[in-house]
């Protein structure tokens, strides 16, 4: 997975000026964490919280899920033991960004 380029796409889409700076900090941390697209992944809920409090309310961070799904960037499985547990997920090809030899 070429994670620059899934961060180039992003920056040049036009819907990337309608993310908040929490959803970006959350795509980055989920890209970040991530093995590969389309993988089953998790990610545990005290790395999500260094990102920034006001993300962790389980609200905030409901929506910020939401608008990633929205966008096509990310699927989210479930949560486990909120707030001291995981959270599952699965990040997302967008569809404007064509798959890399090697993929």
């Amino acid at each position: 997975m070429d994670k620059v380029e899934l961060l180039r796409y992003l920056s040049g889409s036009n819907f990337f000026h309608l993310l908040s700076n929490g959803e970006l900090k959350l795509y980055i941390l989920l890209l970040a964490s991530a093995d590969d697209i389309d993988v089953s992944c998790k990610i545990n809920f005290r790395e999500i919280e260094k990102i920034g409090r006001r993300l962790t309310a389980l609200r905030k961070l409901k929506s910020s899920m939401a608008s990633l799904e929205r966008y096509g960037l990310a699927s989210f499985e479930k949560f486990e033991e909120w707030p001291h547990g995981e959270l599952k997920f699965k990040l997302k090809r967008p569809s404007g960004l064509k798959a890399v030899k090697g993929e």
